[in-house]
């Protein structure tokens, strides 16, 4: 599993984080994990527009969600006709939850490589240097550390990112649907919080990544919502 997590995941990643850092950032690591992040979100980019109009087209379905509702089916009968209406119309409600899971070892894999150090010759291409590198962002923030400032403007971002998803749909006072409302409150309101909690006492990569990633999804939710504005009228 170690071999596995390191050929496929970690030493890609430290390696691009390397390169980026050598030939394009000037040396200064902060810069390269911007670079990265942002060719991260390029690469994931056709999971999270397939997560963000999924949601934006569930949010249109709540009118057909709330006829299913009222015929009073069986749970696993109202289930079955509602996913039978996400396959008609195209939907994964678990599209979602893939492209979060994807994220994770990405944010795992930069943490450890500032946990251990940027200088790991096991792990280094032969191509590559770690010479000279500097683990700062602009010479102003060290990286290895943690900074409170960019650890608060993650949470921030997070919030911003979080109030400009859609709601999401809610067709009774169930478990169900009280479930749905709860998770929409805790993801607006408690998680920035948590990030900046988590993220003021991990080193600053972390919160770098978040910050970049954040900004990112803010700019690619108002440029699907915009399309899929368009794609209804």
């Amino acid at each position: 599993m170690n071999t596995l997590w390191n050929t496929v995941i970690y030493d890609p990643i430290y390696n691009a984080l390397i390169w980026i850092a050598q030939y394009l950032t000037f040396k200064d690591v902060g810069l390269a994990v911007i670079v990265l992040t942002i060719l991260i979100r390029f690469i994931l980019m056709p999971l999270s527009k397939k997560s963000i109009m999924g949601q934006y087209k569930t949010r249109a379905l709540e009118p057909k969600l709330t006829l299913i509702k009222a015929r009073g089916l069986s749970k696993e009968e109202e289930a079955k006709e509602t996913f039978a209406l996400y396959k008609a119309e195209g939907i994964n409600p678990f599209s979602g939850c893939l492209y979060l899971l994807i994220q994770l070892p990405i944010l795992f894999a930069l943490y450890y490589v500032f946990m251990k150090g940027i200088i790991q010759p096991d792990h280094l291409y032969g191509t590559l240097s770690t010479d000279g590198l500097k683990e700062s962002l602009l010479g102003l923030i060290d990286i290895t550390k943690p900074y409170l400032p960019l650890a608060i403007l993650a949470g921030i971002t997070q919030a911003i990112q979080a109030f400009l998803m859609p709601k999401p749909t809610v067709t009774g006072n169930d478990l169900q649907g009280q479930f749905a409302k709860s998770m929409h409150v805790q993801t607006r309101y408690v998680l920035p919080l948590f990030i900046i909690f988590i993220a003021s006492r991990l080193v600053a990569v972390v919160s770098l990544y978040w910050v970049v990633a954040n900004i990112f999804s803010i700019f690619q939710e108002l440029y699907f919502r915009k399309k899929f504005s368009q794609s209804v009228k």
